[in-house]
């Protein structure tokens, strides 16, 4: 998923605030349920080696913000979709696809969130994040769309980089077929004190069946 963020200053005066994420979908190769003897010819309700597993997202999603004074917020969502056969289900994770998880501007980042999933935090000044309704420490939210608001009551957790151990996003214990689709949702909060920029980071889903 590509995120990407744009900040104007008209006039000498910051007026807007866009961030996007580049959002990318991966399946690695090889991931196969394991379920029943290998000699059975099937696995689990598949044939042999063909319990495969697609992966969607929205591809892009833009974080417009305007700041007015304060800290302003937008909360946007993506939505991942996971298909496979597989009767043991599926894992979804995530990560940045590089060393460092700010949204980069030409002269300088926005921060990640210093939550994690099992303990999120509040969106901060001149930071960015994620969360998944009902999942780990998240809680059951709902969370909704918001565009130039306030800092958002719910928590969020900091995308972990390409160096760290992924985020998990969803997990199912059994097949998804028709496609189940996660909302996961993505908040950024500015001051005007961010200067007016395009900012972007990219984000990697990964799935595999289990």
């Amino acid at each position: 998923m590509s995120v990407r963020a744009h900040l104007h200053r008209p006039r000498n005066w910051l007026v807007g605030v866009v961030a996007g994420l580049a959002l990318l979908a991966a399946c690695p190769l090889g991931a196969h349920a394991a379920n029943g003897a290998y000699s059975d010819g099937t696995y689990g309700s598949c044939t042999y080696n063909s319990c495969g597993i697609t992966l969607t997202s929205s591809g892009t999603l833009s974080l417009n913000v305007v700041p007015a004074g304060g800290t302003t917020c937008t909360v946007a969502s993506d939505a991942v979709a996971v298909t496979t056969d597989s009767s043991t289900g599926y894992s979804l994770a995530m990560n940045d696809q590089s060393t460092s998880s700010s949204l980069v501007g030409t002269s300088t980042t926005i921060v990640t969130s210093g939550g994690t999933p099992s303990a999120p935090s509040a969106l901060t000044a001149n930071s960015w994040g994620w969360r998944v309704d009902g999942l780990s420490g998240f809680g059951a939210g709902p969370t909704t769309g918001s565009s130039n608001g306030g800092v958002p009551s719910l928590s969020f957790a900091g995308v972990p980089t390409s160096a760290q151990t992924s985020a998990t996003v969803a997990t199912s214990g059994s097949a998804a077929d028709p496609a189940v689709t996660t909302p996961a949702w993505y908040g950024l909060c500015v001051t005007t004190s961010i200067p007016a920029d395009s900012y972007s980071s990219t984000v990697v889903y990964t799935a595999v069946v289990n």
